[in-house]
């Protein structure tokens, strides 16, 4: 069996936001055709290796006093999450983890790049390894947009820039989430589009089912109106759409109870809410379940970031009808009024009321919404496409 090495800043077991479902669900399909090792930074002292299932393995490498350090005076400094960042600058300076990735290395017949931080560790040691470059976002264009100006700022936006160019033009393919990104880094970069393939997210729809059903989702009534939610993890782009519902969404439906859950609540928990929004912070996938069977409406409200949004296929998979902006139903092949309603913020809480209040567009779109899914969204058909694409490249 061939062997995979994959570097990438985060760990991902268990997953629970969007790009560790995504890395997770992916190698863990790819794992019936390859070894996969998927290295990555972790928080605990000593490493620490996980058996995901057979023939994945993950490798967590404890960050230095001075990593974790710099990750929280940067991150303050400048009002955003710099893990990534910080692991781009500091990753070929752990002892540690420059040994295992040569390690590991050393016998593997390909190499991916889930998300560009971890290549400057790398790119010397796999000069004449087949390369692969998973691009969750387009990630000068997002690490732009969500840093803004200033001479730190424009720095770190511009190395970003160059780790991501260099690793772009060195891969000897390219996987991407979305046409959309396809063409911006295509052009960006000044790639050859043969070499870029779209590899969208995806869902298990199967874990859906206990709460799907045809034409209407079962529903157990926990607050005496009905509820809403937005589940994210804390990346900017969420907090920024939580604030968002806080601000501009929840305040004209008094009689409706908006609840936002995940890691996104830590961004907003200071915010001046109404009493008829909730958080319930880190919630758990059984939690998540039990949230999407009691919700009446999902909405994702994003206004900024890249790539596609995985919470928009688990709000379809649960059968909720979905209300979103066009950025954040991007990358998708949805059809406004047929399996999704998509407007912008000024309209959204209109939109809200519109969906509760007719009956059989609900149904409608959250029977559609949900065959949309099965049909072009399902990792296991993602997996597979993605693996005759690696099949060529390593052949």
């Amino acid at each position: 069996m061939r062997k995979i090495v994959v570097f990438n800043d985060f760990p991902i077991f268990p997953p629970r936001f969007g790009g560790q479902i995504r890395i997770y669900n992916i190698y863990r399909n790819l794992s019936r055709q390859y070894n996969v090792t998927y290295i990555c930074f972790g928080e605990s002292k000593i490493v620490e290796e996980t058996e995901i299932c057979n023939n994945f393995l993950e490798v967590r490498i404890p960050k230095s006093l001075f990593h974790k350090n710099i990750n929280a005076v940067a991150g303050k400094l400048l009002g955003v999450s710099v893990d990534d960042i910080s692991a781009m600058f500091l990753c070929r300076y752990n002892r540690k983890l420059d040994s295992v990735a040569k390690d590991y290395l050393k016998d593997s017949d390909l190499v991916i790049l889930s998300h560009p931080y971890m290549f400057p560790l790398i790119k010397d040691y796999a000069k004449n390894k087949p390369l692969v470059y998973e691009a969750h976002n387009v990630e000068s264009s997002l690490k732009k947009s969500l840093l803004g100006n200033g001479l730190l700022r424009n720095y770190i936006s511009g190395e970003v820039e160059k780790v991501e160019s260099e690793l772009s033009l060195r891969s000897d393919l390219l996987f991407v989430t979305s046409e959309e990104d396809r063409s911006s880094i295509k052009k960006i970069y000044g790639l050859d589009g043969n070499k870029i393939h779209v590899s969208p997210n995806g869902v298990d729809t199967d874990i859906f089912d206990s709460i799907y059903k045809e034409g209407q989702p079962v529903k157990e009534r926990i607050v005496d109106r009905p509820l809403v939610i937005f589940l994210g993890s804390g990346h900017p782009p969420n907090v920024q759409a939580a604030k968002i519902i806080i601000k501009e969404i929840a305040p004209k439906l008094k009689d409706i109870y908006f609840l936002i859950c995940g890691g996104v609540c830590w961004g907003v928990k200071d915010e001046n809410k109404g009493k008829n929004v909730g958080l319930t912070f880190e919630v758990t996938e059984e939690e998540k379940l039990e949230l999407y069977r009691v919700s009446d409406v999902a909405i994702n409200p994003m206004v900024s970031g890249s790539g596609t949004n995985i919470k928009m296929l688990d709000y379809m998979s649960a059968s909720l009808p979905v209300i979103s902006t066009p950025v954040g139903a991007r990358g998708l092949n949805l059809v406004n009024y047929e399996n999704v309603i998509v407007c912008d913020i000024p309209e959204m809480p209109e939109k809200i009321r519109e969906i509760l209040l007719n009956k059989e567009l609900y149904a409608s779109i959250s029977t559609s919404g949900r065959r949309v899914v099965e049909g072009e969204y399902n990792w296991r058909i993602i997996a597979r496409n993605m693996c005759r694409a690696l099949d060529k490249v390593v052949d």
